[in-house]
């Protein structure tokens, strides 16, 4: 079947306030209810230090939160994805305890977009990104695989480790929580999509990612009701900007090779030769069995090379572009590499893609099934 319909303890910067993905959807791109949900003055009650999510938190935290990114976004006790702070939603990216669903199936324990990092915590390193207040350093990558250059140069591949001091969410994420959530297309004005700003600069006013936001960070998704991704085929250059506003460049910040050397011509100039690497940032060709991929899957999601706002079921071969987040859940997923799917298992050519045993790749390689 071709189309399915298919972020404890952290110290952050001052700029920390919520994290990860905050409030979402057109409606809820900013923090909305009362201050008391996310704030408290003193961090202390009758005497004793504040309870948040079922913890004492006896170190207060910057911007007098009552936690962290983490703890903010963090279900210790339940399965829930989405939790109610007073009036306010908060989008859940790490249940320590699991019993989480993935894919999604609509339920309110249904894993949302970027995945969960349970899975890193409890089956290994390579199951998420590893950041600090949840996984220690990976055992295997001591930099960010694909980093341009060498350690001791661009940073050390973002400071080594999201699990060093002074990495963690705000590694990826730039909080701005109070920003205007007017309009549809999430940019500047909203602190950027999923607060994807430049987290190299520190600044908003440096180029971030845009899209149009899930309302409810797609615990229900469906081949009409997603996230849309800004993407770009340009080939970009080497450095930790977020090019065309789109997702691909910004993972590429990091793993800059998987974009730049994915042909034997390899670089910034050319895509000439043979594929060593599977292309992101390309268009899907208007061609072959690419052509049959025209029902948008949220399985394997492709992005657009322009926004208007608006979410479709329609998928454009010959303008859509497959990204790094087509792929992999930059949170965590049950799958090795943070697949989506199950890679090794139910990839097999020749075989059925079923809703039991997905396969992401057969949205593009629509013939590889045998259907």
């Amino acid at each position: 079947m071709k189309n399915r319909n298919r972020k404890t303890s952290l110290l952050l910067a001052v700029t920390a306030i919520l994290a990860a993905i905050l409030l979402a959807g057109p409606a809820w791109s900013a923090v909305s209810g009362d201050c008391v949900n996310c704030h408290t003055m003193h961090n202390s009650q009758d005497g004793t230090a504040i309870e948040f999510n079922g913890e004492i938190n006896e170190d207060p935290n910057a911007s007098l939160l009552k936690s962290d990114c983490v703890g903010c976004h963090s279900n210790p006790t339940g399965s829930e994805t989405i939790l109610m702070l007073g009036d306010s939603r908060v989008p859940i990216v790490y249940n320590p305890g699991g019993g989480i669903v993935y894919p999604t199936d609509g339920s309110s324990s249904g894993t949302l977009a970027g995945g969960n990092f349970y899975w890193v915590a409890t089956q290994g390193d390579a199951y998420g990104h590893n950041v600090r207040g949840i996984s220690d350093a990976d055992q295997n990558l001591p930099f960010a695989p694909g980093g341009i250059g060498q350690s001791g140069t661009h940073c050390n591949y973002c400071h080594d480790s999201m699990t060093y001091e002074n990495g963690g969410c705000v590694s990826c994420h730039l909080p701005a929580h109070h920003k205007d959530a007017a309009g549809d297309i999430v940019g500047q004005d909203h602190g950027w999509y999923r607060f994807l700003g430049n987290a190299m600069i520190g600044d908003l006013s440096a180029a971030g990612v845009i899209g149009v936001e899930s309302d409810d960070w797609e615990q229900t998704v469906s081949s009409t009701n997603h996230n849309v991704y800004k993407g770009t085929e340009r080939l970009y250059t080497s450095t930790f900007t977020t090019q065309d506003n789109s997702i691909g460049s910004f993972c590429a910040g990091c793993h800059g090779n998987f974009h730049h050397e994915y042909s034997e011509g390899g670089g910034m100039t050319n895509t000439m030769g043979a594929w060593i690497r599977h292309p992101s940032d390309v268009i899907i060709p208007n061609e072959r069995e690419y052509a049959n991929y025209t029902t948008y899957d949220p399985l394997a999601p492709v992005a657009k090379t322009s926004l208007d706002g608006t979410v479709t079921d329609v998928v454009v071969p010959g303008e859509d572009v497959v990204t790094c987040i087509s792929c992999h859940r930059p949170h965590g997923s049950p799958y090795p590499d943070m697949l989506r799917w199950d890679y090794a298992n139910d990839c097999n050519t020749g075989n059925a893609d079923t809703e039991a045993n997905p396969c992401g790749c057969y949205s593009c390689h629509t013939t590889k099934d045998g259907a």
